[in-house]
């Protein structure tokens, strides 16, 4: 037996017994000297298996172009190019770039797992970028009945959205925003979401929302309205989830009682960054029923808030306060905490709150005169802690004084919360002060 045979029967044992790494060197040394197919399908195998991809992506080039029949060496250069190209991209990879990736992909005929995974790939990043007509074009790609029903396993125990699940949620969401105003889709929208309520019990709020979204572009609110009754009559319901059933309420002229769910939606949740949208359609709302500081307040709160997260600022909400501006004659709220303050007396007097955050309606008193450490400031979120010998207090990094630091010592007072995460009553810091 000659030293070349030898060596390809030493390099095929150790790649089969997942020697990847003793068996690299010798199908280099191989390809190099046969430029065989199979040498170069087990470099190109073993360079994927331990992510040498800048080296595996050549490779692949060329072992693509000298042997594009042989079953072996297509299977491994598709997984190289979506582990070596297609994955590695992020969400600043623009979206026609990606797609350039995975058409160079799909060409190559990939079947089950591997289409899958270029699909899905090319369907979640269209969906964050909001490229509907793309959603559209590639989910038809993949037969729902082919994917798994079974729950996909993600952290800490809990189940997530099975594939078949994704697939209908794709697919309802597509037909509804690159396709909003043409009846027979909207009416497939719907056949699709009462379908998916029966097949996945577990996403039915999320599968009945759709149906009302449906429903609303289908030009019939009542129907819109019937399902959102359903959605937010509990004690918890999803702050996104009462923002659209007040607009709604609004096509339906009912005003008052839209402007009132956007204020138990405003008051249900701590991320302001996330309801900027809320905030202009309150302002705007606001000014058509002519309440024009509580507009101009959310209008600021949203300046503020967009100025913070190095966003732009529409012109129309610019134009939009100084118009108010005029109006009252003054120039309004000079800071996010101001705005805020304003804002939140407006969403506790309207939804009877004694704390706008919560239902909470217990006699648990104000705590005064409070020392404690600042502590948990992070950058990415808008909230901290204060803590104190015996107790750890919440505290909305708006509440703070400027220029305040972990570690640093404060005076505050503490008022009764709720802590809808762990589900039990709390506490949260205001009037917080340098000490």
């Amino acid at each position: 037996m000659s030293d070349v045979s030898q060596q390809k029967i030493q390099a095929n044992g150790l790649r089969k017994s997942g020697n990847i790494e003793e068996a690299l060197p010798l199908y280099k040394e191989l390809w190099g000297q046969t430029h065989d197919a199979y040498d170069g399908t087990g470099l190109l195998h073993c360079m994927r298996k331990i992510k040498l991809f800048d080296e595996a992506v050549v490779l692949a080039d060329d072992l693509h172009n000298k042997y594009p029949d042989f079953e072996w060496a297509k299977n491994e250069i598709i997984w190289t190019y979506i582990q070596g190209k297609l994955n590695v991209s992020n969400e600043n990879t623009p979206i026609q770039a990606l797609i350039d990736i995975a058409n160079q992909i799909m060409s190559l005929n990939p079947k089950g797992l591997a289409e899958k995974t270029i699909v899905f790939k090319v369907l979640k990043s269209a969906k964050s970028s909001n490229h509907w007509g793309i959603v559209n074009e590639w989910i038809i790609k993949i037969d729902p009945s082919f994917l798994s029903d079974a729950p996909i396993s993600i952290d800490n125990g809990k189940e997530g959205w099975s594939e078949q699940a994704q697939w209908y949620n794709y697919r309802i969401n597509g037909l509804i925003k690159e396709h909003g105003s043409e009846e027979r889709l909207l009416i497939e929208s719907i056949t699709l979401a009462d379908k998916a309520i029966q097949l996945f019990p577990k996403q039915r709020k999320f599968f009945l929302r759709l149906k009302a979204l449906s429903y609303f572009q289908l030009g019939s609110p009542n129907e819109a309205a019937e399902i959102y009754n359903t959605l937010c009559n509990r004690v918890k319901a999803d702050w996104w989830l009462l923002h659209e059933y007040a607009k709604v309420l609004q096509a339906q002229g009912h005003d008052e009682d839209a402007l009132k769910l956007m204020f138990q939606a405003a008051c249900s949740y701590y991320k302001l960054e996330s309801m900027v949208t809320l905030f202009i359609d309150i302002g705007q709302l606001c000014y058509k029923m002519e309440k024009y500081k509580e507009a101009r307040a959310h209008l600021v709160l949203c300046k503020y808030v967009r100025e913070s997260r190095g966003w732009g600022i529409p012109e129309q909400i610019t134009s939009s306060i100084n118009t108010i501006n005029q109006l009252l004659k003054d120039s309004g709220p000079s800071s996010q905490r101001e705005a805020y303050e304003i804002c939140r007396s407006e969403w506790a007097q309207s939804i009877g709150e004694e704390d706008s955050r919560q239902n909470l309606n217990n006699k648990r008193e104000a705590k005064h005169g409070l020392i404690g450490k600042v502590s948990s400031i992070k950058v990415e979120r808008p909230f901290c802690f204060i803590i104190t010998s015996d107790d750890s207090f919440f505290c909305r990094n708006s509440e703070l004084p400027p220029s305040i630091n972990n570690g640093d010592e404060v005076l505050f007072d503490a008022i009764p919360s709720y802590d809808k995460k762990k589900e039990k009553e709390s506490w949260r810091a205001v009037n917080i002060k340098c000490r």
